[in-house]
């Protein structure tokens, strides 16, 4: 969407469209809240380097410096799995029945075209710090096979599978993945449901009312 906004900014019958569009994305998109982007990274086909190359992209098409916000986001990462580090560190993981082999994954359009080789500049700041942090540090710089963009990818069986070898990033990347980004679909609920159960309806069963829901 950035890039399709940059390609139309000094059009000449959509160019006032495009702005007014522009600076509502970005009041949404000029912070990014750090559960947007562990829900990133914590895909192995994105990862922490993955998302740098998808934020300095938006970033050149919105004219938005990402910079603080990528050193903060690595910060907190390395910090919250160090917690997590604490908690699951010493639990003896089974390990996996699957093949030794990677998974294959599928591969973004973006990425293929733009990314960069940022495993090395990402964890080399970090390769000092604790060794609590070894796995997370060897997860951020594993390659993954890619395959066709069509292909379905299950990011949940993924960590099920890869948990011996991830154990406590996997407990990390389950927790992440379980809260929901939007509030959208319960607000959407409450207010379908306000709308069924009014004043003179007060006295329907919940077997009557759930059919109307949908």
């Amino acid at each position: 969407m950035s890039e399709v906004l940059n390609s139309y900014r000094e059009d000449e019958h959509l160019g006032t469209a495009v702005v007014a569009m522009e600076t509502k994305l970005k009041k949404y998109w000029a912070n990014i809240p750090l559960l947007y982007a562990l829900n990133v990274i914590v895909d192995p086909r994105v990862k922490l380097s993955g998302l740098e190359v998808l934020l300095e992209f938006i970033g050149t098409n919105l004219s938005i410096d990402y910079s603080e916000q990528i050193t903060d986001i690595r910060t907190k990462l390395f910090e919250i799995f160090r917690i997590y580090d604490s908690m699951f560190g010493n639990i003896d993981t089974p390990q996996s029945t699957q093949p030794e082999t990677e998974p294959k994954q599928t591969s973004w359009s973006l990425l293929k075209r733009r990314k960069k080789d940022k495993s090395t500049s990402t964890s080399s700041g970090q390769r000092s710090g604790p060794s609590s942090c070894t796995e997370l540090i060897r997860y951020l710089e594993a390659q993954f096979d890619v395959v066709k963009d069509k292909e379905e990818f299950d990011l949940l069986l993924w960590w099920k599978t890869y948990t011996y070898r991830y154990p406590v990033l996997s407990h990390l990347a389950r927790d992440v993945m379980v809260i929901p980004v939007s509030t959208v679909y319960l607000e959407q609920a409450f207010s379908t449901s306000g709308r069924i159960i009014e004043p003179i309806r007060r006295c329907l069963s919940s077997e009557m009312v759930e059919p109307w829901r949908y």
